[in-house]
């Protein structure tokens, strides 16, 4: 008897999870559900968390290990070369960092290495950028945030504030609300 009320169970899961409708030609079309948790769900499983520690090569083949960098705030930038709002961003970072000595802007292009160094010669910019940022940004930062998304860490070690795409809706205050987020640690 147990199985059979657990079979049901199942089944009543399953079938919540996806929806059905009938094509022009008669056959059922069956969509699954999506599974991913809300966007605010995502963002509080990562803030108040230790940050994923990683080892990566930036575009010069420095490496960059997240724990060397505790003692200070460490911004995580995930952006692309095709980004126009990254684009726009690319300025805000450099200011950023320039302005706070006690902060490593740390950018995750999504593109390969050769594209990168390609981009930027025309656009040159002083913060350290990892090439196939997207490998990290898919294992351990929030992929489903979108492009671009970042990552404010305090000097512990500590996510203190994620961003996802959303948040980046108004460029023109990015740098103003940046520094108050950094400044306010």
């Amino acid at each position: 008897m147990k199985y059979i009320a657990l079979f049901f169970i199942t089944l009543f899961s399953f079938h919540s999870s996806m929806t059905a409708q009938e094509s022009a030609n008669g056959h059922f079309l069956v969509e699954f559900a999506k599974s991913t948790p809300p966007i605010q769900d995502l963002i509080r499983s990562f803030e108040g968390h230790i940050a994923e520690p990683f080892l990566a090569n930036d575009k010069n083949g420095k490496e960059h290990y997240l724990p060397d960098y505790k003692g200070g705030n460490v911004i995580l930038w995930f952006w692309s070369t095709e980004d126009d709002i990254a684009i726009e961003q690319v300025g805000a970072m450099t200011l950023l960092q320039e302005r706070n000595k006690n902060l490593k802007v740390i950018g995750f292009a999504k593109e390969p290495k050769a594209k990168v160094l390609e981009y930027l010669r025309q656009n040159p910019m002083d913060i350290d950028v990892i090439p196939n940022g997207e490998i990290f940004g898919q294992m351990a930062y929030g992929a489903e945030m979108g492009n671009p998304r970042m990552f404010i860490i305090d000097e512990f070690g500590i996510i203190k504030v994620a961003l996802p795409v959303d948040a980046f809706a108004d460029n023109s205050k990015l740098l103003v609300s940046l520094e108050s987020i950094i400044n306010g640690f």
